[in-house]
C-alpha cells in the first residue's frame, strides 16, 4: 500500500476541505488500474481503493458523490490525467486489516451510561486519536477527560470552583466530595490506593506537559510518545474516570434513600 495519503490531504486542505482531509487521516490507498481506456489516448481507467480505520471507514461509506468527487480531483493533483498514463475515476472504501480496533467499551462500563455528550466525546476521540497514530492527541483527550469528569460531577453536585483550576485542585476537590480524598480513611490499603490515585492526576497534568500537543515544543528537548505512552495514558484516564462517575452515582443513589 501507498503511504502517500497524506499528499492527498495536503491538496484537500490547500482546497479548503478540512473535513475531507481530516477524514482520510490514518488511512492508506493502493491503485488499480484496469485494461479499459479512458478521455485520453491510451490513458487506462484507474480506481483507488482507501484502506481506512474501522471508524473512519464509516465515516468515509457516508460521503455524498460531491465529495468522493473532490477526492478523486485531489489525486488528480498527484495522478494527472494524461495520455498513456493512469487516469482515476472511481474511488472505493475498505477497512484496514493492519489497523487498531477501538477499545472496547466495556472498559468503560460507567462512562458509557453518563449523559453528558462532551464526555463521551473524550473517551471515543482518546481510543480513535490512537488507531489514527495520533499519540500526542490522545494523550491530550485523556487529560481533558479526566478534567471534564471532575467539573461534570462538581457542577452536577452545585459545587462552587474556580473554573481556572489546574487538574490537581479540580480532582482534590471531586475527590473530597465523593469521599475518596485519602484523609476521609483510616485503613492504610485505602488511604494508599486513594493516594495512589492523587499521584496519577498529578502525572496526568505533567504528562500533558511533557508529551501531549497542548503545548508549543522547544527544538532541542521535545519528548515524542509512542502507542504504549498513550495506551497507558488513556487507559488509565478512563479507569479513573470511570471509577469516580462510579463512586458519584452511587453517592447519589444513597443520598436519595
Amino acid at each position: 500500500m501507498s503511504d502517500n495519503i497524506e499528499k492527498i490531504a495536503q491538496v484537500l486542505r490547500y482546497r479548503n476541505r478540512n473535513d475531507l482531509a481530516k477524514a482520510l487521516c490514518g488511512s492508506k490507498y493502493v491503485l488499480n488500474e484496469s485494461s479499459t481506456y479512458g478521455s485520453r489516448l491510451f490513458s487506462l481507467l484507474t480506481s483507488v481503493e482507501i484502506y481506512a480505520p474501522i471508524h473512519k471507514h464509516d465515516l468515509l461509506q457516508k460521503l455524498s458523490e460531491e465529495d468522493k468527487q473532490e477526492i478523486i480531483k485531489a489525486f488528480h493533483a498527484l495522478y494527472p490525467v494524461r495520455e498513456n498514463d493512469i487516469e482515476i475515476s472511481h474511488i472505493e472504501f475498505l477497512i484496514d486489516p493492519d489497523s487498531p480496533m477501538p477499545l472496547s467499551p466495556r472498559q468503560t462500563e460507567y462512562l458509557s451510561k453518563i449523559d453528558y455528550e462532551y464526555i463521551t466525546e473524550q473517551v471515543k476521540k482518546c481510543d480513535n486519536k490512537i488507531a489514527d497514530g495520533d499519540f500526542e492527541g490522545a494523550i491530550t483527550n485523556a487529560r481533558s477527560l479526566i478534567e471534564s469528569i471532575c467539573k461534570y460531577i462538581l457542577d452536577d453536585s452545585g459545587m462552587e470552583y474556580n473554573p481556572k483550576s489546574d487538574l490537581p485542585d479540580l480532582y482534590k476537590e471531586t475527590s473530597k466530595l465523593l469521599n475518596m480524598h485519602p484523609n476521609q480513611h483510616v485503613q492504610a490499603a485505602f488511604k494508599q490506593i486513594l493516594s495512589g490515585c492523587f499521584s496519577i492526576v498529578q502525572g496526568f497534568a505533567a504528562v500533558r506537559n511533557e508529551l501531549s500537543d497542548a503545548h508549543g515544543k522547544s527544538k532541542n528537548k521535545h519528548y515524542k510518545p509512542d502507542k504504549r505512552h498513550a495506551d497507558f495514558v488513556v487507559g488509565t484516564a478512563k479507569i479513573v474516570a470511570d471509577f469516580m462517575y462510579a463512586s458519584f452515582v452511587e453517592m447519589k443513589r444513597v443520598s436519595a434513600e
